[in-house]
């Protein structure tokens, strides 16, 4: 009975301390936030109650709670096993969790439970124990902002726009400051986050600082007319805050949205000081203006009669939109024509605000156009940015130069087979400059029966709407077929140099040639005899008439 006693009172006592302790858990890193991946050492030791009994078949299993998630193998998911641990000896088991990227700042508990043998080890008498402990890990949440703001700039003015800036994140954000930097253009990005990390920087130093906002430069796009900086005090989790900032929009800032900078810095719940840097998109919306800021035609000086005239136009941006589906149609009338069909309709795709093209046209001039200056229209279609349809229409200069033109007033001339003839022609000045050295040349062509013993003439210099006359001397070859024929007279002159005109002008003008046949020697020599017989005959006559008298 006693020894019965003292067998009960010894199993009471082992169940009591169960000879085995969980200690606290150790974990890496420190500070535990949402997002982490957690090392974690949970420490057990046989704590020698009894020098006599050691574990066995000790097994160490870890029961994670939201927002814990089990991550390690040990070959069984969340279990350690171990075959004895003697009198005094601990062994320390590793796991490893994720925390829930959404965890909120709080306490969150883990469950360790151990199974084991109590073993005499002098009687080998064996025991079974099993029993959980609950332990608590802290989690700092971590503040997130995110800024929005719904409005839209106009170029050249200064507007109140709201922005919102909210924490997204699950722990709370202390002394929060927000900075609204100014925007220069794409390249002072990377200023302003090399600005943050010297922020993080000073502040893990511990010096107490404020962020530098640098002052607007004339040549800013978007930037804050006064206040810069907003005092919000504490954000909590889903919490947002309104602040109305006054920005000024650069003329030069054409319509699209920009990335206006903003800068927020705040303590999160585990005490670090932290910056961040984000863009609010800042919609400029302007307008489309397309003008016409370049012409250029080739040939520089364009004449009557010039032929695939190439017109280059630049067409300009000038506005704050882009400009989509850009076409462009040159409108031709007298004295103008196009070159080929169709070949003055062209599409430039689009055009951004500030960007040109060049698109090309090729015109005819009539040989009989006035000089002066003409209009001719240019219109131009497009798409805003919202897809609706416009129509304007831009006039382009073109200047025609006075030149000097001829007529043949006298085009058909009868001329005489086999003898040489000499012909008058008579030219008219119809252009509208002064030409000088005036020459006319007869164009020889092969398997026409003509020679010309004086092919061309000088007839000096005409003003506009004067005639000249000049003679070229043609000899028909005595077979020639008598029939029209037409021949080919050229005409040259020199510009008035006067007038800057420098060049020399060669027309080509078609004149007629009526072949006469000439008379035969038969009916030459009848002629011949029938006259010396009529001599003759007076003659005889005349001695009789002397005869009879006498």
């Amino acid at each position: 009975m006693r020894k019965l006693i003292l067998s009960l009172l010894l199993i009471l006592s082992l169940s009591l301390s169960y000879a085995l302790q969980v200690l606290e858990p150790e974990y890496h890193p420190k500070i535990i936030h949402p997002g982490d991946d957690v090392d974690l050492w949970v420490k057990v030791y046989n704590d020698n109650y009894n020098d006599n009994y050691r574990v066995e078949n000790l097994v160490i299993k870890i029961t994670p709670y939201y927002p814990f998630e089990l991550k390690q193998v040990n070959p069984t998911k969340g279990e350690v096993i171990v075959n004895e641990l003697n009198p005094g000896e601990d062994y320390t088991a590793y796991f490893k969790l994720h925390v829930n990227e959404n965890a909120e700042s709080g306490d969150y508990k883990i469950k360790i439970e151990v199974s084991y043998d109590l073993v005499n080890i002098k009687t080998n008498e064996k025991y079974h124990y099993n029993y959980g402990k609950i332990f608590y890990l802290p989690i700092y949440g971590v503040a997130d902002f995110v800024v929005n703001g719904n409005f839209s700039l106009v170029p050249a003015k200064t507007m109140v726009v709201p922005i919102t800036i909210k924490n997204v994140g699950t722990g709370k954000a202390k002394d929060v400051n927000v900075y609204v930097c100014y925007l220069l253009n794409s390249t002072n990005i990377g200023s302003y986050q090399k600005q943050v990390s010297a922020y993080e920087t000073t502040i893990t130093e511990s010096k107490n600082i404020a962020f530098p906002v640098p002052i607007p430069l004339k040549s800013s796009l978007i930037y804050p007319v006064g206040e810069s900086k907003f005092y919000l005090s504490t954000l909590n989790p889903k919490e947002e805050k309104k602040i109305f900032v006054k920005l000024y929009t650069s003329p030069k800032a054409f319509e699209g949205s920009y990335p206006l900078p903003i800068v927020i810095t705040w303590t999160d719940e585990d005490g670090t000081k932290k910056a961040q840097l984000m863009y609010l998109g800042a919609y400029v919306k302007g307008d489309i203006i397309l003008d016409v800021s370049n012409v250029i035609t080739s040939p520089r000086e364009i004449k009557p009669g010039d032929n695939y005239v190439r017109i280059d136009v630049t067409i300009t941006n000038n506005g704050h939109a882009e400009a989509k589906d850009v076409k462009v149609k040159l409108i031709t009338k007298k004295p103008f024509k196009d070159s080929w069909s169709n070949c003055n309709f062209k599409g430039i795709g689009n055009l951004l605000p500030g960007m040109s093209k060049v698109v090309s046209f090729y015109i005819d001039v009539d040989k009989y156009a006035e000089a002066k200056h003409y209009k001719l229209p240019l219109e131009i279609y497009y798409l805003d940015p919202e897809d609706n349809k416009h129509e304007e229409i831009e006039y382009i200069d073109i200047y025609v130069k006075a030149k000097p033109l001829f007529k043949i007033l006298t085009k058909e001339f009868n001329v005489t087979a086999g003898k040489d003839n000499t012909i008058y022609i008579k030219i008219k000045n119809i252009g509208n400059e002064k030409a000088v050295r005036v020459r006319i040349s007869a164009i020889k062509t092969a398997g026409q029966p003509f020679d010309y013993p004086q092919k061309s003439d000088i007839i000096g210099t005409l003003y506009p709407n004067q005639t000249g006359v000049g003679a070229i001397v043609v000899s028909v070859d005595k077979n020639a077929i008598p029939k029209p024929y037409r021949v080919t007279l050229e005409i040259r002159c020199a510009g008035d140099s006067e007038e800057g005109d420098d060049n020399v002008y060669v027309y080509q003008e078609p004149i007629i040639l009526n072949v006469k046949k000439g008379s035969s020697n038969i009916l030459y020599i009848i002629g011949v005899v029938i006259l010396i017989a009529i001599a003759l005959f007076f003659k005889f006559v005349k001695r009789k008439n002397e005869e009879n008298n006498g």
